[in-house]
């Protein structure tokens, strides 16, 4: 295309050059044949040469292209000297002369022009048909690029033409535009929320960081996890749960509009201080931080915001969100640092209840030391067998007889002694390190058992703790009658104790194991009861047998009215429910005391003893004798009333 405009610009300034020449020449040889004319006709007039007066210089040039070089200026008009006679010169018009030769020149000057106009049509009908057999190919390519972008609705012509060509090049750079931005936002941000991923995301507050630095300034991170989306996806599907993140995308962008927290390049860039880390954990990136508040305010505009009902098709759906705030520079210096900080912040909003906010602060980057630090000599203790059992008597109030044990597990770490499960099992649950060890505890604890029941134990249970952990992620009758069978454990000689929060989303699929379970003898406990919320019609139709009365209940009633009323009513239903009742925590007479006049049949706590190595308990249980154990299928555990 360039290189026919090139040739056609090229010609056309040669035959405009050839057409100004020979108009020129024309011109010459008319005034010439004039000149020759007015000698021959004597049309001049003779004057005194010292008449005349010098041309200016632009008269002169004029008279001198013309080929007239001796003209002069007489009574203020230009003549040409024709002729002289010694004082005497003979002089003509020039206006006339070159009027005389316009005159002359008409016919051949039209002549030319007739040629010259038609050597122009001639020249651009060639140069029209010649460039339209060049474009034809590139205005099939143009069409074909377009149609490849399947648009529809566009008001674009096809490039049959130049005109045609240049509107459809015009059209094509606009939608190579708008690719071009889309295709820059698809490789920028998250494929399901539209928000920046979280490479780009680093990459912004980096930028922002150190114009916040070079100003003196604070900027702010939130880090947002939701709350039970985890559920959402188990009883819904992963449809629903991309909906759910989806909307809370949105309504994270309406907030970062509402709060004039928006950070974009231009209408058509992506939000870069919004970003989906991954899953289910979002980031806001608070630029000009003035005052701490101010991200606190933020904070619990967001936790308003993703408590209000998620709408999908016919199901409304309720989450909520922990919130973990970084501060820099205070929390860290760093993106990556200042986002690992809100995180830490974020799982600390975990641990105290969900559904709130933490601002971070150097205790909790301690706690998070500690929790990878555990974490880490917790697989390497797995492997090692540096977990032990321990065993807590269960006792009848009456006659002190041993009920069942409950296996408690503890863990003998080499460089620092016993750890508790208060600070372990925690952590083993999160990081489902509880499913290993819970398998290891189930299979040790029926190991034990049955060698005390074939001692003569036959009337005494084994109780195990199950993990929610461990719930959803096996099948609980499989996983039982597997660790039954392996250990030679009779069912009847096996209780579960189930908290009470596991219950009130509990499946049907869980019902109906728990139900086979009890059917071939397994008892289920239901641990920890007035903790976990459940309502009583819930209660009525659960599969268990025994209700573990949580310590706090105990511990409150001895001074506190309110409690007592609340044990005594507890105590009074399980009991009309034909549930059997377990009081946790005795540690007083005064408890024991208070629970034989309740009616509770059974008691726990350190009262009775401390959680206990096998081989003191099997010296305790045996102390009576084989005899007593083989007619009472079970042994006596006092409580230590002396010792409180």
């Amino acid at each position: 295309m360039e290189q026919i405009k090139t040739g056609t610009w090229k010609s056309n300034a040669l035959f405009m050059s050839v057409f100004l020449l020979l108009t020129y020449v024309l011109l010459l040889a008319s005034m010439a044949k004039n000149s020759n004319k007015l000698v021959t006709q004597n049309s001049f007039i003779t004057v005194d040469k010292a008449e005349l007066v010098t041309l200016s210089h632009f008269d002169k040039l004029i008279t001198t292209v013309l080929l007239n070089p001796q003209g002069y200026l007489y009574r203020d008009e230009v003549f040409i000297i024709s002729g002289q006679q010694h004082n005497k010169v003979n002089i003509h018009s020039f206006e006339e002369h070159l009027f005389a030769s316009f005159i002359d020149m008409a016919i051949p000057f039209a002549a030319l022009f007739l040629i010259a106009l038609t050597t122009i049509v001639i020249n651009a009908f060639y140069y029209r048909n010649k460039v339209s057999k060049e474009i034809a190919p590139l205005c099939r390519k143009v069409d074909s690029i377009i149609s490849s972008y399947q648009l529809s609705n566009n008001n674009h012509q096809s490039a049959a033409n130049i005109n045609g060509l240049n509107h459809s090049l015009d059209f094509l750079q606009q939608i190579s535009h708008e690719y071009q931005v889309k295709a820059e936002e698809h490789s920028f941000c998250d494929k399901l929320t539209h928000l920046v991923d979280r490479y780009h995301f680093l990459e912004h507050i980096n930028k922002q960081l150190t114009l916040t630095a070079a100003a003196g300034t604070k900027s702010g991170l939130l880090f947002i996890d939701l709350d039970g989306f985890k559920s959402v996806n188990d009883s819904y599907g992963h449809s629903f749960g991309d909906e759910v993140l989806i909307q809370v995308a949105e309504r994270l962008r309406s907030i970062v509009r509402r709060k004039n927290l928006s950070f974009k390049q231009d209408n058509n860039a992506l939000e870069y201080n919004l970003s989906r880390l991954g899953g289910d954990e979002f980031t806001l990136f608070i630029q000009h931080l003035e005052d701490p508040e101010h991200s606190i305010s933020v904070a619990i505009d967001i936790l308003q915001e993703l408590e209000r009902d998620f709408i999908l098709g016919n199901k409304t759906i309720k989450i909520s969100a922990s919130i973990g705030i970084a501060i820099y520079p205070d929390s860290a210096a760093t993106p990556h640092a200042l986002i690992q900080m809100a995180d830490v912040a974020m799982y600390r909003a975990k641990t105290e209840g969900r559904g709130v906010y933490r601002i971070y602060s150097p205790e909790m980057g301690a706690k998070l030391r500690r929790y990878h630090y555990l974490l880490d000599e917790m697989r390497q203790a797995l492997d090692s067998s540096n977990f032990f059992l321990t065993f807590q008597p269960i006792i009848e109030i009456n006659d002190y007889g041993i009920s069942y044990f409950e296996a408690l597990v503890r863990w003998q770490h080499p460089a620092e002694g016993t750890i508790g499960p208060d600070e372990f099992i925690p952590i083993a649950e999160d990081s489902n390190l509880i499913l290993e060890l819970g398998d290891w505890i189930l299979d040790e604890a029926c190991r034990q058992m049955a060698a005390w029941y074939n001692a003569g134990m036959k009337k005494v249970r084994i109780s195990v703790n199950v993990s929610p952990i461990q719930l959803k992620h096996k099948s609980l009758y499989d996983w039982i009658t597997a660790s039954l069978a392996k250990s030679g454990l009779p069912a009847h000689s096996l209780m579960l104790e189930i908290t009470e929060s596991c219950f009130i989303e509990a499946s049907d699929k869980l019902f109906n194991e728990l139900e086979k379970l009890r059917s071939d003898g397994v008892m289920i406990a239901i641990d920890d009861f007035g903790t976990g919320f459940s309502s009583l019609s819930v209660l009525a139709n659960l599969p268990v047998d025994v209700l573990k009365i949580d310590k706090l209940f105990v511990t409150e009633a001895i001074h506190n009215i309110k409690y007592h009323k609340i044990l005594h009513s507890i105590v009074d239903m399980a009991l009309k429910l034909e549930l059997k009742v377990v009081a946790e925590g005795i540690e007083h007479k005064e408890q024991l005391e208070l629970l034989r006049t309740l009616g509770v049949k059974k008691i726990q706590g350190y009262l009775i003893s401390r959680p206990q190595r096998s081989n003191y308990v099997g010296d305790k249980i045996f102390e009576h004798g084989i005899n007593h154990m083989a007619q009472t299928g079970t042994s006596r555990w006092p409580p230590q009333i002396n010792e409180y």
